[in-house]
């Protein structure tokens, strides 16, 4: 029997340890935040922070499933130690839990991937690029943003019900678990508890040699870094445009044309998504200017519309998409103007089109100031999201971003 308990009481190795806590935490900070998100969507106070929280649940469910299928691998390859003494009912009730948990830790986050992959959310479309920690795109599973609409609908609904069943199921396990092991610990007094701390003075700690604490030691090192990714993912969601010093190197002029100045130039746009306001640029454009006797000829601005950006990874990987730039097809958009007004004094009204993804949109006016070697371009004009067919499939109506978008266009030349 002594022998028994001694052969029980030996330690979980460092890694099922360092995965084991893991998974817990994200597990339990993402049910936290997936309960609040449900309740935030509703709010128009919340919504921009609710989707914000959105891609960092999204981020954390996939973690959960790689460090599980990481724990499964580990769990089949190494032998854990003995069950804690225990009545037979109580050990196969522990074996049926731990199976459970497994079954959970990879069906919950396997749900929500497929629920995101449909790119469907309340009877419509709602294509949302899935980021990790805003680090990298992750694919939709088995191509679903392009199936068929009847298709996506039907399987949002079954993936959305399985993930919130399955997400309330793994709530009940977890107070299930923490109250068998706070039952091993104060009541039985078998010290399971203390086999799965990865603490100093713990038996984990004891009983692991170097390797085993550098391991262990790893693992906190791993669980820093997570949280250096949560606070990284709410920093680049905090909607702040963020230029940097290479934005300028973007803006151009051909040969021939009188010369813009990048540091004073700009192309800049604003609107509101889910309630909350934003600001971006394009950052790669080119445009020229031609006068002759003191009087414009030609004015013409070439944008690159993969380089707009309002410093939110999330967005930004999203305009670049079919239903909104379009880039892959249509990755510029020209504005030309058709006629010069003289205004008096160097000053110039100039009507133009502009092109984009197919669309002309006109009248378009800016103002024009011609002073001796110096030109200034100025300009605050509307895009109608309609006009131009933005995000047209996933928000028609104006519910999640605004369908009028100011742009602010400032271009100062210099005689060559």
């Amino acid at each position: 029997m002594g022998a028994d308990r001694a052969a029980a009481s030996r330690p979980y190795s460092a890694v099922a340890i360092v995965l084991h806590w893991a998974i817990a935490a994200a597990i339990v900070f993402n049910l936290a935040l997936g309960l609040w998100m449900q309740r935030a969507l509703s709010g128009s106070g919340s919504q921009s922070r609710a989707i914000d929280a959105f891609q960092t649940h999204k981020s954390l469910g996939l973690t959960v499933l790689a460090l599980s299928l990481m724990r499964l691998a580990w769990r089949l390859l190494h032998r854990p130690p003995p069950a804690l003494p225990m009545p037979a009912w109580q050990q196969r009730a522990a074996s049926l839990t731990h199976s459970m948990f497994y079954c959970l830790m990879l069906a919950l986050p396997l749900s929500g991937w497929l629920y995101v992959s449909t790119q469907w959310r309340d009877g419509e479309p709602l294509n949302v690029t899935t980021l990790w920690f805003g680090l990298f795109e992750v694919p939709h599973l088995f191509g679903l943003d392009e199936a068929a609409r009847s298709l996506r609908a039907g399987l949002a609904e079954a993936s959305l019900s399985a993930h919130q069943f399955l997400a309330w199921s793994m709530l009940a396990l977890l107070v299930l678990h923490v109250g068998a092991a706070l039952k091993h610990q104060f009541v039985d007094r078998d010290g399971g508890l203390m086999r799965m701390l990865p603490l100093p003075g713990s038996q984990a700690w004891r009983h692991g040699g170097g390797g085993q604490h550098a391991l262990v030691l790893t693992g906190y090192a791993a669980a820093l870094t997570g949280v250096a990714l949560l606070a990284y993912s709410v920093w680049l969601a905090d909607g702040v445009v963020r230029p940097t010093a290479s934005d300028d190197a973007g803006i151009s002029s051909p040969a021939g044309s009188w010369i813009i100045q990048p540091g004073d130039s700009h192309i800049r746009f604003s609107g509101t998504h889910a309630g909350a306001d934003f600001q971006g640029r394009f950052t790669r454009w080119s445009a020229s200017l031609s006068v002759r006797d003191g009087e414009p000829a030609a004015l013409r601005a070439t944008v690159q519309t993969g380089s707009a950006t309002d410093g939110v990874s999330l967005h930004d990987s999203t305009l670049k998409e079919s239903e909104w730039f379009n880039v892959a097809e249509y990755p510029e958009a020209v504005f030309t103007t058709e006629r010069f007004q003289p205004r008096g004094a160097g000053r110039f009204e100039a009507t133009g089109r502009l092109t984009l993804k197919s669309k002309v949109i006109e009248p378009l006016q800016l103002t024009l100031m011609i002073e001796d070697n110096n030109a200034i371009v100025t300009g605050d004009v509307v895009i109608d999201r309609k006009a131009a067919n933005l995000g047209m499939e996933s928000d028609p109506n104006g519910r999640w971003v605004s369908m009028d978008i100011p742009v602010s266009v400032r271009a100062v030349f210099k005689r060559p």
